[in-house]
């Protein structure tokens, strides 16, 4: 069971009247607050106590140190996924501590409980953090999964690297900081031994793709601690958006498909709709409800594409009008639009118009017929020479 109470990590001679408990942290300490450059507001703390699982490497430490290698972590967060630090503490004994004998095998079991408005003493001994908790891609990117540690001693650090998504879970990277040698390596990834020697252990994916997806699990074990850092990648890729026309020239009556296509778009979900707007009057669109869509079509790179479309008849309730085509998803800042603009002629105008051009016509031929007469008669009137 986890017990939430107010806890306060000062550092230096600075203090508070406030009712909570006090981590003090001895000025020697690695300090964390070098990795966290934003307000406090925009900042989650926790503060909690770490098992080392009954494992209990010593931890160097000087005389005066008087460490009882009893390890509390404090992690703090940006709200928004712009870094994570995690800090790993041990505490230390007051000066007038009165049991000093030490015990062949502790456990955590046996620290004592820290009361609601005690004041701890500890010291900052090692770090880990990463300024890319959360990283948001676009396709064929090359990506470097920010993973950084630093030890209060000369440490032979090992590192891991972990990849999990849907339930498959592989091993990127291994090395060895004994060795100093890489054990084990996934192809498509690369990490700089001589950036592991300065506390780097950044990973770097070439030309990201769908299948690269997922959490990356950046592991560095410093004996007895294990730190980690969880990043996850997301990949997101907007649509790119096209409609079958974008003026229509119509007779009433006729019949009309409007074609609206999204395609190359990840992650699946996208919104589709269309809308009608009336000329130049300030009227709200009105959404079309006889919408059609088609099922989601993947792509070779795991993109997809979907179309909707509508069919009409025109009428002169058309004529004027903009059909919009609206498309929205996560990889947008704001929907896309796209305008079809529609005008439509009257039928009744085309009707007299081939009312005209027969009369025309009928005309023609009337007076074709009448010169044929008029010939003949001519023809028969003429006096013969005999």
């Amino acid at each position: 069971m986890i017990i939430l109470r107010k806890a306060l990590l000062l550092y230096g001679d600075f203090d508070t009247n406030e009712e909570a408990i006090r981590f003090k942290v001895k000025g020697s300490s690695l300090d964390i607050f070098q990795y966290v450059g934003t307000k406090p507001d925009d900042l989650e703390c926790e503060i909690s106590r770490h098992s080392t699982y009954g494992f209990h490497a010593p931890w160097p430490q000087k005389d005066e140190e008087q460490g009882e290698d009893k390890w509390l972590t404090v992690t703090v967060k940006h709200r928004h996924g712009k870094f994570t630090v995690t800090g790993f503490m041990r505490k230390l004994k007051a000066p007038n501590h009165e049991d000093n004998k030490e015990r062949e095998t502790p456990t955590d079991e046996e620290d004592p409980p820290i009361g609601n408005t005690d004041t701890v003493s500890v010291q900052v001994n090692y770090i880990i953090y990463t300024s890319t908790p959360l990283i948001k891609t676009k396709l064929n990117q090359d990506l470097v999964l920010d993973c950084g540690f630093k030890v209060d001693h000369n440490a032979a650090a090992n590192i891991d690297w972990r990849y999990q998504y849907k339930g498959v879970k592989k091993k990127l990277f291994s090395y060895n900081g004994r060795s100093q040698q890489i054990e084990d390596i996934e192809k498509g990834v690369e990490v700089s031994l001589d950036q592991i020697k300065n506390g780097n252990a950044s990973l770097l994916l070439r030309n990201i793709n769908i299948s690269k997806e997922g959490s990356y699990t950046c592991l560095v074990y410093v004996p007895p601690l294990f730190g980690t850092h969880t990043i996850s990648v997301q990949i997101i890729e907007p649509p790119l958006v096209s409609l079958s026309h974008s003026t229509l020239s119509l007779r009433e009556g006729d019949e009309q498909k409007l074609t609206c296509d999204a395609e190359l778009f990840y992650p699946l979900d996208v919104t589709m709709k269309w809308q009608r707007h009336q000329g130049q009057e300030h009227l709200l669109p009105v959404y079309i409800p006889n919408t059609v869509f088609s099922s989601h079509k993947p792509n070779r790179d795991g993109t997809y594409n979907v179309t909707g479309y509508f069919r009409f008849t025109a009428s002169l309730r058309d004529n004027g009008a903009t059909y919009i085509c609206l498309v929205d998803h996560v990889g947008l800042k704001k929907p896309i639009k796209r305008y079809v603009h529609v005008n439509v002629e009257a039928q009744v105008e085309i009707e007299q118009s081939f009312v005209l051009l027969a009369f025309f016509l009928f005309l023609c031929v009337l007076l074709i017929v009448f010169l044929i007469y008029l010939n003949k008669v001519m023809v028969k009137s003429k006096k013969k020479p005999y």
